[in-house]
Order: C-alpha cells, then sequence, then structure tokens
C-alpha cells in the first residue's frame, strides 16, 4: 500500500467505521495533527493533497479563489474564530497558499462573517522583552474538572515574555512544588530566566519558591492585584488552552488528558502560528531571537 493510499483510507476511516479521530490515530500511529493535516489538505486538494510535497518555499503571485479554497477560510473562521491574518498565517504555513487579508476579509464580509464580537479597545500599553529568558511569566490555571470527576485539576505554565514559548504542565493542586516543577523544566529546556513574573498567588511568594529564585540569581516581579493584563501572554495562553483544548477535546480521564495535553504543548510551541509573532512558532521565534542576541553579544 503507497503511501497516498494510506493517507486515504486513514482520513475516511472515521466516518466509514465510526471509530474516533483518536482511535484511528492509534491504529495508524500517527498523532491527531498529523491526521487533521492530510485531512484539510484532501478537502482543499484531493488525492493531490496527499502527495508529499517538496519543502521549498512556494511563490506564488496570484491565488484563484476555489470553491474549496472558500471553504477551508470560512472554516477556519467558524471553528477556530481566526481573523484574517491568522487565517493567511495558516494558509501559507498548512497549504502553501499565499493570500492577501483583505481578499480574506472580503470573503469573510460577503458571508457576514467578518465580525463575529465586539471588542473593548485596548487600555494599557502592550509590551514585549527582546531577548528569549529576559522574562518568563508564570501562572496556575484551575480548577476545572472532568466529566463525572469532581476531583480538581490545574495547569501550571511559565511562558517565554519574547517568544511565547510555554513549558506546562496537567497537575493535581496548586502549590509550590507543581509551580517550581515546571520553572525547573523551563530551566533544563530552556535555559535560566532573568526574571519571573507572576501574580501573587501564595504558591509564588512561598518561602521555597522565593529562596529558589534567590539562590538561581533569579529576579522577582510581583504584579499589582487587579492587573491581570500586565500578565497579557499567560493569559492569551489561557484562553487558547481553553478554546483549542479544553473545549474541543474529549478527555475520557486524567491519564488520557495528560497525554493529549502533552500533545497540545508540542504542538503550540511548534506548529502553532502565532498572531503576534508574525506568524512563526513560539519555537521559531525562541530560536530566531536567540540567535540574533547571541549575535549581538
Amino acid at each position: 500500500m503507497d503511501r497516498i493510499e494510506t493517507r486515504y483510507k486513514m482520513i475516511i476511516a472515521p466516518e466509514h467505521s465510526g471509530k474516533t479521530v483518536s482511535k484511528v490515530c492509534t491504529e495508524f500511529g500517527v498523532s491527531r495533527e498529523t491526521w487533521y493535516k492530510w485531512k484539510r489538505r484532501y478537502d482543499v486538494h484531493g488525492l493531490d493533497g496527499l502527495k508529499d510535497r517538496s519543502r521549498r518555499p512556494h511563490r506564488i503571485r496570484y491565488q484563484k479563489i476555489t470553491e474549496e479554497l472558500e471553504k477551508t477560510i470560512l472554516e477556519l473562521r467558524l471553528n477556530n474564530r481566526f481573523g484574517p491574518r491568522r487565517i493567511a498565517f495558516r494558509l501559507k504555513k498548512k497549504h502553501g497558499i499565499s493570500l492577501g487579508t483583505k481578499t480574506i476579509y472580503s470573503i469573510l464580509k460577503r458571508h457576514k462573517l467578518n465580525v463575529l464580537s465586539v471588542k473593548l479597545k485596548r487600555k494599557y500599553k502592550r509590551f514585549e522583552k527582546k531577548h528569549p529568558n529576559d522574562m518568563v511569566q508564570t501562572d496556575t490555571k484551575g480548577p476545572f474538572y472532568l466529566r463525572g470527576s469532581r476531583d480538581k485539576q490545574y495547569f501550571t505554565h511559565c511562558i517565554d515574555d519574547c517568544s511565547r514559548k510555554v513549558v506546562s504542565e496537567w497537575v493535581n493542586r496548586r502549590s509550590t512544588n507543581e509551580s517550581l516543577m515546571v520553572l525547573k523544566e523551563w530551566i533544563t529546556q530552556n535555559g535560566k530566566p532573568k526574571k519571573v513574573m507572576h501574580d501573587g498567588g501564595k504558591q509564588f511568594v512561598s518561602k521555597r519558591f522565593q529562596e529558589f529564585l534567590q539562590d538561581n540569581n533569579i529576579k522577582d516581579k510581583q504584579i499589582p492585584k487587579g492587573y491581570p493584563q500586565l500578565q497579557g501572554k499567560v493569559e492569551a495562553y489561557n484562553k487558547i488552552l481553553i478554546t483549542e483544548f479544553l473545549d474541543v477535546e474529549e478527555l475520557k480521564n486524567k491519564n488520557d488528558g495528560k497525554k493529549k495535553y502533552g500533545e497540545f504543548v508540542k504542538f503550540y510551541n511548534n506548529e502553532r502560528e502565532h498572531g503576534g509573532i508574525g506568524g512563526m512558532t513560539p519555537a521559531e521565534k525562541f530560536m530566531k531571537c536567540l540567535k540574533h542576541s547571541m549575535t549581538i553579544g
């Protein structure tokens, strides 16, 4: 069986067999994100979309708006609530299609999807550190509950202020142990940050957490109460976590949830394009800025 036939059987399996996407992915030995990648390509290009593509950059001066392409744009808007710029990033990265934001906006407007909700104007100045590890924002999100369970569940994150790269773990409680575990994991994977920003939660102002910062020469920055926007990067990640993971994933139990969340974090860092950093992934932004800072240094 060649690759195209295998991929075709994989993407039609849920509809034909009644199995879940997760079950099909396990049987074919692929991740959920890989299944969705080939499904999107098939929906747009048919069997041609299941062929391997060259990794050389595409240079497309004009793109005809086919019915299939318009369908993809509308699905990204309705299912993911992407704006024109984010849709353009996704089309370029996943489908090799270059399309201007004005063209995408015109399509959305024609279908009366140019406005999904009204947002209040930003009343605070946005900031961003220039280099990776200049500062990480840390937070604990929760509690949330799995279906049929009364056990509290949490997520604890460290997110780089410059690149939005994140280290995050599904944990059982809001505590110093879990917060230190994630911070240490950040340091192991990405190096030591110069500063840690937090909201003043008990787990972050505890003696043990503060001593760890002091022993490692890491500055502590606590934001004033009532100003969560000062931790905008981690607050934005929390929204992504809800809309793109908790609201869409079928989590059978805690172990299943932890496994899928680990896959989601990898997808967020390495595959998901981010509008706030020019359509790059957090991992791409982290490495680009790291190399730049090393060159300057």
